[in-house]
């Protein structure tokens, strides 16, 4: 068997980034997460000390205080190994295919919530049904029509059946941290199951995301995707119905509907730049055409790639070579997205009736 250093050494980012993925779950990794932003700790709870930075294209990291409240770092195999438990000893046996023990998580902070709770996925779909069950339809002038519709201004769309209102108590390390208007988006894999609900807390009296603030100051995230019950690899939220055997990919909900805006393509959301690599066309529905609207994000200097196009490019080849064709969308700005570029149409068509009309 090859030694662990000879296994990795040769590695390419997109090989760390899949090692990343392999070992650590949905939930931990966000699309925050995959940007470099700064977020929850994986390992010791901490919710803005983690930064997943990246900076080798090694699966780097740094957390302010992971090492007993002291700043650490490492890269993706130490990340993996921390996370799991295991030891590089088992990890190197595990990616030479002989797995030495079964992967859990370590308890933390983080995951000691999860870890007290049966994990077993029949146990997270009742928990994730019952919250989607729980919600109500849109409808007009209600929290989640007006955060879309100060997102992305003049919206016109089919009314979602994927997306639903509720009212939910947002919790943090066993403390009720508030309560708030939320919209629960239903994420489904392409055999039609259910695999999680994505929840966006939005402001009780603002049309904008909500900013959920711990009793000691810490700003919690508004986005949140905390329970799976499958893998969500090939899912996406089924935001409109397909027309004439077409269909729009986009990495997030306000994305998805500002590209509709732009061209008028039936779009869905696949959460983040990650999920729309691995998006898979669903069989029973007659989809001969995906639109892949790429977030045009600025180039990443360690990888020199542009994340989002990256991982657009990706998917759109992997169709391709499935026999599907594909049709590549990207804003006209570098470090911009859909979102963007509506507002600023949107503006600009406001001004020209205006002009006329004067």
């Amino acid at each position: 068997m090859k030694e662990l250093s000879d296994i990795v050494k040769s590695w390419t980012p997109a090989q760390w980034d899949a090692l990343v993925r392999r070992y650590l779950p949905a939930e931990v990794l966000t699309d925050n997460f995959w940007r470099g932003r700064p977020g929850p700790c994986p390992l010791c709870g901490g919710h803005d000390r983690f930064t997943f930075d990246n900076k080798r294209g090694r699966g780097d990291w740094v957390c302010r205080k992971c090492n007993a409240g002291n700043p650490k770092a490492g890269d993706g195999l130490e990340l993996v190994r921390c996370y799991t438990g295991m030891t590089y000893s088992e990890l190197w046996r595990d990616l030479n295919g002989e797995r030495a023990v079964p992967i859990a998580p370590p308890f933390t902070r983080a995951n000691s919530a999860r870890r007290g709770k049966t994990e077993d996925p029949a146990t997270k779909m009742r928990r994730i049904a019952k919250q989607w069950e729980a919600a109500a339809g849109l409808v007009p002038g209600d929290h989640a029509m007006r955060y879309l519709a100060a997102r992305v201004p003049g919206l016109r769309a089919p009314r979602p059946t994927a997306l639903r209102m509720a009212v939910q108590d947002y919790w943090y390390d066993g403390q009720l941290v508030g309560r708030y208007p939320t919209i629960v988006a239903q994420f489904t894999l392409p055999d039609g199951r259910m695999a999680t609900v994505h929840r966006t807390s939005l402001d009780p009296v603002l049309p904008a995301k909500a900013t959920p603030v711990t009793a000691d100051g810490e700003i919690l995230p508004a986005k949140r995707n905390d329970v799976s019950a499958l893998p969500l690899a090939g899912g996406a939220v089924r935001l409109m119905q397909p027309r004439d055997g077409e269909v729009g990919v986009a990495e997030g909900l306000e994305n998805a509907y500002a590209a509709y805006m732009l061209f008028g393509v039936p779009a869905w959301n696949c959460l983040n730049r990650i999920l729309l690599s691995q998006f898979v066309v669903p069989l029973d529905l007659g989809i001969h055409t995906v639109h892949i609207f790429a977030d045009f994000d600025k180039i990443d200097p360690k990888t020199r790639k542009s994340p989002g196009m990256a991982d657009a490019l990706a998917l759109e080849k992997r169709l391709r070579a499935e026999g599907l064709r594909t049709v590549m969308h990207r804003p006209k700005l570098r470090g911009t997205d859909f979102c963007d570029q509506w507002r600023t149409e949107y503006q600009l068509r406001l001004m020209s009736q205006q002009a006329v009309t004067a």
